[in-house]
């Protein structure tokens, strides 16, 4: 069984369309459906998020259950390890959203440069750099 199929599994399990499933945790329309051999991290971290009762070790691997234990049995120790990662995914998430402004910025630096380079080599202008 492929990461899709058990994405998918445990999708249906949750009785939940698959369209909601992907408006729930983040994902494009479709991301599911053209997923082909595994699921990027950050969308791992998205779905874990969001569903924390699905094992993301079994999505990933397909060992262990589908569904983690109570998380009221866990040693002190595990949970404060899963509030550890939780912390960390949500600082990932904030890094990647800026990290993605940053990007959006830069582009459009890159479109004005290449604006303001077009217009010094329009013909019949003063800046014609070809004119020899």
């Amino acid at each position: 069984m492929t990461v899709k199929e058990r994405l998918l599994e445990f999708i249906k399990y949750k009785g939940i369309p698959v369209r909601k499933f992907e408006s729930i945790v983040g994902l494009s329309n479709g991301y599911v459906g053209n997923m082909r051999v595994s699921i990027q991290p950050d969308k791992i971290s998205s779905i874990a998020l969001k569903f924390p009762e699905l094992d993301t070790g079994w999505l990933l691997t397909g060992e262990g259950s589908m569904l983690k234990e109570d998380k009221k049995d866990l040693p002190v120790e595990s949970q404060a390890a899963i509030d550890n990662i939780s912390k960390a995914l949500e600082i990932i998430q904030s890094q990647q959203a800026a990290i993605t402004k940053l990007s959006d910025a830069a582009l459009i630096q890159a479109r004005n440069i290449e604006k303001l380079l077009e217009g010094n080599h329009l013909p019949g202008t003063n800046h014609d750099r070809r004119a020899g």
